[in-house]
């Protein structure tokens, strides 16, 4: 009995950027607006504005997971991405750092006689990893498989 094999899922290579978006500004904006609701809310003795931060991330920002491995030449950073396109991702490797980020709306539109009513939702990420060593930032790589998984390769900098 024949078994079929799905071809290898090709991966989209992702663009490393020197700096975030608009879209990067936009969520801190959001971020900064949400901080000072809360601190709005609270008591001035009960808290800090670092506190206050933390929190409004935590609002904000969907949580990502990613994991750093150390080769003998490279530095690599796999997650999971699913759910967002190749265009809603945004990588960038500068100084010791490495960050991630990802912008997502959704919009349903529902049509009822006499009305329509149009709903977004939007889903932001953001990761920054301190990288454990020099990497040759122009010669970096991410490529996003059909699965959702992100895989950032960062060749590490030769030694003198």
């Amino acid at each position: 009995m024949a078994t079929s094999k799905e071809p290898p899922q090709e991966p989209v290579s992702l663009q490393i950027v020197h700096k975030l978006s608009k879209a990067f500004e936009q969520a801190q904006e959001r971020v900064r607006e949400r901080a000072y609701h809360i601190f709005q809310q609270r008591d001035p003795e009960g808290g800090d504005s670092t506190s206050d931060w933390l929190e409004a991330q935590m609002q904000v920002l969907s949580p990502l997971e990613l994991e750093l491995k150390e080769q003998k030449k490279n530095i690599v950073v796999e997650g999971s991405l699913q759910g967002f396109s190749p265009r809603e991702i945004e990588i960038e490797v500068g100084g010791a750092e490495l960050r991630v980020f990802g912008a997502h709306t959704d919009t349903d539109i529902t049509s009822a006689p006499g009305s329509r009513q149009t709903q977004s939702r939007s889903a932001y990420f953001y990761q920054c990893l301190p990288l454990p060593c020099a990497v040759e930032a122009e010669k970096c790589s991410a490529r996003l498989y059909k699965n959702g998984k992100l895989k950032i390769t960062l060749p590490r900098k030769a030694e003198k």
